[in-house]
């Protein structure tokens, strides 16, 4: 990647977004561009995250797209084009990741400046929920920056695996930690005790492979999973960040 400073907006030589060049700073402008652009296309998104860090395909049409070292699910549009919504998302990410054309420095990744998480986990798959700080002090749910991780599963196979060892586990178990990576203070909520707890075996993963993700859960709560509404978990969640 080369290293240009662009005159034209007056960016400083740390400003992560002077890095871009070409096609792919249009398409950064063009995220960035009041009124808002509605003509961005796919393939053009996919090549800018591949120009500041990365995309990759999962599973149903959804991509981890990757700023550096921030990540954001998104589903592929029907259409070539994404829609206005989606260019909003994409802005607010980049602007969190230190990619928009006026930031000075990218944001740090430190506990104190970043989100927290919560992440809801069972057999069937992980909810991972991202918490901000509002300006008074009080958390919020960004509705928009949550992530959703199927469990592909094979009933024999996996009753006989006791220590979640087959390879689709730690399939799953290293896509929930690629969504823990970028936050801070982490709240765990899961279901059931022992080896029906899918929570214990998730801290068991992330203390063999990322230490550093598993030394910044601060509570993992055992709940009724089946019978709590989202708002009812993201409640405690918020309550066990106040109690931590």
């Amino acid at each position: 990647m080369t290293s240009t400073r662009h005159e034209h907006d007056g960016a400083a030589a740390s400003n992560l977004a002077a890095t871009v060049t070409g096609a792919d700073r249009r398409t950064l402008d063009a995220i960035f561009r009041h009124p808002l652009s509605h003509n961005l296309e796919w393939r053009e998104i996919v090549s800018l995250f591949n120009a500041i860090g990365g995309s990759e395909e999962k599973h149903n049409g959804e991509f981890e797209l990757r700023a550096g070292a921030h990540a954001m699910a998104m589903k592929k549009p029907h259409t070539k084009d994404v829609t206005g919504q989606e260019v909003m998302d994409l802005r607010h990410f980049l602007e969190r990741s230190g990619w928009s054309p006026t930031a000075k420095t990218p944001e740090p990744l430190d506990q104190a400046a970043t989100s927290s998480l919560v992440v809801v986990i069972d057999h069937a798959g992980a909810r991972v929920y991202r918490i901000e700080r509002a300006m008074d002090g009080a958390h919020v749910v960004a509705a928009n920056d949550s992530q959703h991780i199927l469990h592909q599963l094979d009933r024999k196979t996996r009753d006989a695996d006791r220590d979640e060892t087959y390879p689709r586990d730690e399939t799953f178990f290293e896509e929930v930690a690629r969504a823990m990576s970028n936050g801070g203070r982490i709240v765990v909520i899961s279901h059931g005790k022992g080896q029906s707890n899918e929570a214990d075996h998730l801290s068991a993963y992330l203390q063999a492979h990322h230490k550093s993700i598993h030394e910044r859960i601060v509570r993992e709560i055992v709940a009724d999973l089946p019978h709590l509404t989202t708002p009812e978990l993201l409640a405690l969640g918020r309550n066990a960040f106040a109690d931590a």
